[in-house]
């Protein structure tokens, strides 16, 4: 663009720039609705169809850009387990004779579902995280390797006496 100075030269200077692409409709309210509805018990599939709300692939890159939406759509994922967990709980009570074999089939999906939406409450598979003090990461000491001279046989301490005089350039006749 070009912008007259005051002694009449014509200087470049550079455009102001605009976002690129149809601005987010993201809102604190929007991700208050989508949360809320999956606490509920929709899955997000089920509450991107409802009207009004985004669609899948909207939620996801909102997930990507705002931390804290994400902790929050992981939250409502754990609350999608528990619901599934409670509902185990509700037709294995109401289970009768007749309508066993049913409920067998619906109790292996909700447990199926159940450990994939909350796998650390209700997976079979047990994860072991190493964890250091107050939850951080694992100290490491870098020592050096000790050896017990006197465990070893005279064979053993003569060839390991062989490769020190190697690896420090020393002739075995050699003393300091």
């Amino acid at each position: 663009m070009l912008a007259p100075e005051a002694d009449n030269r014509i200087t470049m200077t550079k455009p102001t720039r605009r976002p690129v692409g149809r601005p987010s409709k993201y809102s604190e309210a929007l991700a208050d609705r989508i949360v809320e509805a999956m606490i509920d018990g929709a899955d997000l599939f089920a509450v991107c169809q409802q009207p009004g709300l985004p669609d899948r692939r909207t939620v996801y890159r909102w997930a990507a850009e705002h931390p804290e939406f994400a902790s929050r759509l992981e939250h409502a994922r754990e609350a999608l387990g528990d619901l599934a967990a409670y509902q185990i709980g509700q037709i294995a009570a109401n289970c009768t004779a007749e309508t066993a074999a049913a409920d067998r089939v619906k109790l292996a999906a909700l447990q199926w579902r159940a450990s994939r939406l909350a796998p650390r409450k209700y997976s079979e598979r047990r994860v072991n995280e190493l964890v250091g003090a107050g939850g951080g990461p694992v100290a490491v000491e870098a020592r050096p390797p000790t050896i017990n001279v006197m465990a070893l046989t005279p064979e053993e301490r003569a060839i390991l006496k062989k490769g020190l005089l190697r690896i420090t350039g020393q002739q075995s006749g050699d003393r300091e």
